[in-house]
């Protein structure tokens, strides 16, 4: 059998660019948005620590300011911590913006705010709405809140003196400036952008390398679809030559069924499932000896036993490979007839794999059509008048009046035209329905 055509590889583009730049974009997006999370979770800590910065420094004065003498009273210590902070500049990546001072019984002694966040009535209200931990062991917490659009941070600061003596607690409210926000985001939008960049840029520098591989994968399936096939030649080949002359049998049985598979519209698995079984539908005659294999007449009852044991062994045969695993539904059931009365009886019309009633059909005629050792052949006519009186009973009659549409100029070219045009035609099957190229894979793949 010759060498099925080799793959082409300039559709390989067309197979790897759709995938790997759509891979390549999907991991492109994890990884940005992976640093996304992590830039958002430096932020947070960022200003976590200078918002607790920021109310520690607010937590010596205001805790110097009660624990001064004379601090009785709230008015006092009110004016003392707004002069505090009303006379300090807000610090470029942000400050205190507001803050609750309470006392060791949890009862607010001050409020204080920056007059430059004075607008912001949402976080203020937020703020005030806070209920103070109790307890002088609670420690420091900042939570961060979106707030009109601004990101803000509560905290909650312990206020004692430097010996820790506990005065109360205070309750503030820290905004990053928009300065800091704005580069941060400047930050955080090249740390994306590097991340996309890098992933495509990997996949660009992997695809030659892929592209290799890929190209490997598909050469070496070549080699291994062209031993398959040869090993299915040859295993149909060893038969043919006990049996008759030549392989021209094979090759016709092989070419009925496949033009009447195409007539009648059958999938792709299932094509190379009739072809694989048409090859080798009488490979288990190799187990039958040659006085009843080649007995010029009719063999008798324990012959005709014997013959039939062909199909057993030839299940036996191809079960042995996984490759010609779906070849066991011709080479059992070709034998099987329409009304349940073939080799086995236990199978009729549908039961059949489709297959097998296809090939029925072919090698009966080619039977027919064919010298054998106990019969010469017959004309076309006669051979389809037979097929006919079967029609229903031996044959699935769908099928058969597909094939009779057929039949004519199929038969006259196979038998006029001679073995080599046969051995051509079945070429142009194979290169069909077995090229492992990549326009067929493109074909074949999920859109």
């Amino acid at each position: 059998m010759d060498s099925i055509p080799s793959p082409q590889y300039w559709p390989l583009h067309k197979l790897l660019i759709p995938r790997i730049g759509l891979t390549a974009l999907l991991v492109a997006g994890l990884a940005a948005a992976t640093v996304y999370w992590v830039e958002h979770q430096q932020l947070h800590r960022a200003a976590v620590e200078l918002a607790e910065q920021r109310a520690a420094e607010f937590v010596a004065v205001a805790g110097d300011v009660l624990d001064a003498p004379g601090s009785e009273t709230n008015g006092a210590v009110q004016a003392r911590l707004d002069r505090f902070i009303r006379g300090r500049s807000m610090p470029r990546d942000g400050g205190l913006v507001a803050a609750t001072i309470f006392d060791a019984g949890g009862v607010a002694v001050a409020h204080v705010e920056h007059p430059d966040y004075a607008g912001h009535a949402a976080a203020l209200a937020r703020l005030a709405s806070q209920s103070v931990a109790a307890g002088r062991n609670a420690g420091t917490g900042a939570s961060p809140e979106q707030i009109d659009g601004a990101r803000v941070y509560f905290l909650q600061v312990p206020l004692e003196t430097a010996d820790r003596r506990a005065l109360g607690r205070v309750a503030a409210l820290y905004a990053p400036s928009a300065a800091y926000l704005a580069e941060f985001d400047r930050r955080l939008a090249r740390a994306i952008l590097f991340a996309f960049i890098a992933v495509l840029l990997t996949a660009a520098i992997l695809y030659p390398v892929i592209q290799g591989l890929m190209r490997r994968v598909i050469e070496l399936s070549a080699s291994l679809r062209d031993a398959n096939l040869e090993m299915l030649s040859v295993l149909g080949s060893a038969i043919a030559k006990r049996d008759a002359d030549t392989d021209a049998h094979n090759y016709r049985v092989t070419l009925y069924s496949v033009r009447l598979a195409e007539t009648v519209g059958v999938d792709l698995k299932t094509m190379q499932a009739l072809i694989k079984g048409a090859f080798l539908h009488d490979v288990g005659k190799i187990g039958i000896p040659d006085h009843i294999l080649l007995k010029p007449g009719k063999l008798d009852e324990e012959e005709y036993a014997q013959m039939k044991q062909h199909v057993a062994h030839g299940l036996d045969i191809v079960r042995r490979a996984a490759w010609l695993a779906d070849a066991e539904a011709v080479v059992g059931g070709h034998h099987e007839k329409f009304d349940g009365g073939g080799y086995d009886g236990h199978h009729k019309a549908g039961e059949i794999p489709v297959v097998a009633r296809i090939f029925a059909i072919a090698d009966v005629f080619d039977a027919l059509t064919s010298h054998r050792p106990y019969k010469a052949p017959l004309s076309f006519d006669a051979s389809m008048e037979i097929l006919a009186r079967d029609r229903g009973t031996h044959f699935d009659p769908q099928l058969l009046d597909a094939f009779a549409a057929i039949a004519r100029p199929l038969h006259e070219a196979l038998t006029t035209r001679g073995e080599d045009y046969s051995h051509q035609e079945l070429q142009r099957v194979l290169t069909r329905y077995f090229r492992m190229d990549i326009e067929t894979l493109l074909a074949r793949a999920p859109s």
